[in-house]
């Protein structure tokens, strides 16, 4: 028991340590090239990655969750080679159908010239993604190699964009850069993999393809509308918007999205031993998420508000004045940002342990909808604070919404229990 718990404490750390370099490498170089390309060339880019980011989550299509509660279950090497295969080929089909997307895109005319350049330098970025195995070293429990091979990748990536862009000619190199990293991490998961695990790609029948395509879906459409809310705001604004105001809002946004990922790992880590407490009891589950849910959401509104107060220097220091259009936009984006913290505590750590992932699937994806009708509306009428506060707007509808459904789960818990406690008490006065 002492060895697995320390196996889960640096496997914890291991994580931790991966969410840090995922971070704080790629948010290195933003100052620099915001600073080299301008705000309206960086708008460019911007559009472009956004793009690419939807079709990201295509990729993924929740392979990250449902691939490695399978890798803890299965236990022989054989049927691991074949996990592996399903859902790799799975997702090298998906980024297939993503590049049929692409070139319908530009055929239409929907994105054309360095925006559709962009876009093509970046889809190495999705193969890279495809290919890696993250998912299988998380439940093999064995991340350190993992952490290392990322962080060697996200190293290079950096020194190469300090050394290599330096004018604004230099958008496509840019998109290559920034997107090989995720290329060369993925060809080494899968040397690591085959060297420490004896794991390789082989044929995967469709029969298997498909069964991991429908046991990722539920996760897919819960995570997928979750990272649309954040993301729909630079599409809405890359079509009604000049780049530059684009690329102020995209360059501003990042803070914000950083403060997020830094509570990523605090999620996964609380996950499983909350699902430990609910084996237990719904109500120790709860005590538990509560006790560690209220300092970590005061701890992040004290930062978040202190960078909505100091929201003029924080994106001068970082971008420069050319940015500072778009401060005040930091104000309603920390509000969505702690409202995310909020909702995780109550729907990840909650309803879903609770056995109601379908609920919280429906909620978000309500939830999705309606920030899409809120961006498009704010976002024509207001431009860039339009959509910062859209998606603050919807994030405190999905709180209210996920309050709710608890407060129905637990009366519907109560009244089962009252009802269990009246029907023993009826039998023991029979007996007697």
């Amino acid at each position: 028991m002492a060895f697995k718990e320390k196996k889960l404490l640096q496997n914890t750390g291991w994580l931790l340590a991966l969410q840090a370099i995922n971070i704080v490498l790629p948010f290195v170089t933003v100052p620099y090239v915001t600073r080299v390309f301008g705000a309206e060339r960086y708008g460019v880019f911007s559009i472009a990655l956004n793009w690419i980011t939807y079709f990201q989550l295509v990729v993924e299509f929740g392979f990250n969750l449902s691939a490695t509660k399978k890798v803890v279950e299965v236990k022989d090497g054989e049927e691991l080679n074949d996990l592996v295969s399903a859902v790799v080929i799975a997702r090298l089909g998906l980024v297939a159908a993503c590049f049929v997307v692409v070139i319908i895109l530009g055929i239409t005319s929907a994105a054309t010239g360095d925006q559709l350049s962009c876009m093509l330098a970046l889809f190495s970025m999705l193969v890279g993604i495809a290919l890696q195995l993250n998912w299988l070293f998380q439940g093999l429990q064995d991340m350190k190699v993992i952490t290392i091979a990322t962080a060697a990748a996200r190293g290079l990536s950096v020194i190469l964009i300090f050394l290599l862009i330096n004018n604004p000619g230099q958008l496509m190199l840019y998109s290559f850069l920034y997107s090989i990293t995720f290329l060369a991490s993925g060809v080494t998961t899968h040397v690591f993999a085959w060297k420490r695990y004896g794991i390789k790609m082989g044929f995967a029948s469709i029969k298997q393809i498909l069964g991991e395509m429908r046991d990722g879906m539920p996760i897919f459409l819960s995570s997928a509308a979750g990272k649309i809310i954040g993301n729909v705001g630079v599409t809405v604004l890359g079509g009604c918007q000049p780049s530059a105001v684009v690329g102020s809002y995209a360059a501003i946004l990042k803070v914000p999205q950083m403060a997020s990922l830094m509570f990523t790992p605090v999620g996964q880590a609380l996950y499983p031993r909350v699902n430990e407490e609910r084996m237990k009891s719904r109500r120790s589950a709860a005590r538990l998420v509560a006790k560690f849910g209220i300092p970590v959401v005061v701890l992040f509104a004290a930062g978040l508000f202190g960078m909505a107060i100091l929201r003029n220097p924080v994106v001068e220091i970082l971008y420069g004045k050319e940015y500072l259009v778009c401060a005040d936009t930091l104000i309603p984006l920390a509000i969505w940002v702690l409202l995310g913290i909020v909702n995780n505590f109550l729907g990840v750590q909650l309803l879903i342990p609770f056995g109601y992932q379908s609920l919280y699937s429906l909620l978000m994806i309500v939830d999705s909808v309606l920030s899409l009708v809120l961006n498009v509306w704010l976002g024509h009428a207001w431009g860039a604070m339009g959509v910062a506060s859209a998606i603050a707007i919807s994030e405190a509808v999905l709180t209210v919404a996920l309050f709710l459904a608890l407060l129905s789960v637990v009366r519907q818990s109560s009244a089962v229990s009252y009802s269990s406690h009246s029907h023993k008490a009826q039998h023991m006065r029979k007996d007697r």
